[in-house]
């Protein structure tokens, strides 16, 4: 009798044993984490680099030489209207060095009315400020092309002065030759810029590309 209630003890045992679920490891599925936006600067396409702007050296060289071309052309306006003799140069003799002469010379006016000293002096009240560092370093593209032109103008109309010195007057100014020699530098210096540089000033960083 006890043998068999033990059989049954067992019996259950199994059964409750066997009805009991297997613990199993449960997988979870793997889920791939998005890829990371891109950074808005990623989107962004590389610039090209461009060129760096004028060099300081080559801003305060104009600078000075349109200050003195300012003050040779002031002095020569100053003599035409008062007595018209430059100091330190000749008043006599052909084929040399007489400022009298030459600023006294029908081809000293234009059309017989504005002298060109005037015109020289108005061309380096202009040149000044727009030869100074901070018109080299502007961003407005209309400055350094008006910069350019009035380079263009004023060799043309030295060159009309030389030619006119050299086969109508006969005689040389020494104070004009001046000017002539500043404003061909200043032609040279602004043509090579223009074609190093270009016309759109130095570069500046700016906060964000234009969308």
């Amino acid at each position: 009798m006890a043998n068999s209630k033990a059989r049954a003890r067992s019996s259950r045992t199994v059964a409750a044993v066997s009805a009991t679920p297997t613990s199993r490891q449960v997988i979870k599925p793997t889920v791939q984490e998005p890829d990371p936006e891109p950074v808005e600067d990623e989107l962004d396409e590389p610039e090209e680099a461009k060129p760096a702007g004028q060099p300081v050296w080559l801003q305060l060289v104009t600078f000075v030489l349109a200050i003195l071309g300012l003050a040779i052309s002031a002095y020569e306006t100053y003599a035409h209207y008062n007595g018209s003799h430059l100091a330190g140069c000749p008043t006599g003799g052909t084929g040399t060095f007489n400022c009298t002469a030459v600023i006294t010379s029908p081809q000293s006016m234009v059309f017989g009315v504005l002298p060109v000293a005037v015109l020289g002096l108005a061309f380096y009240v202009a040149a000044v400020p727009l030869f100074s560092p901070w018109a080299w370093r502007s961003s407005r593209r209309e400055i350094h092309v008006v910069r350019l032109a009035s380079v263009i103008v004023g060799m043309g109309f030295v060159m009309y002065l030389i030619y006119a010195e050299l086969y109508q007057i006969g005689d040389i100014c020494e104070y004009c030759t001046g000017v002539h020699v500043v404003t061909f530098l200043l032609f040279c210096i602004t043509v090579f810029s223009a074609a190093i540089w270009g016309l759109g000033g130095e570069d500046r960083a700016t906060p964000g590309r234009r969308r």
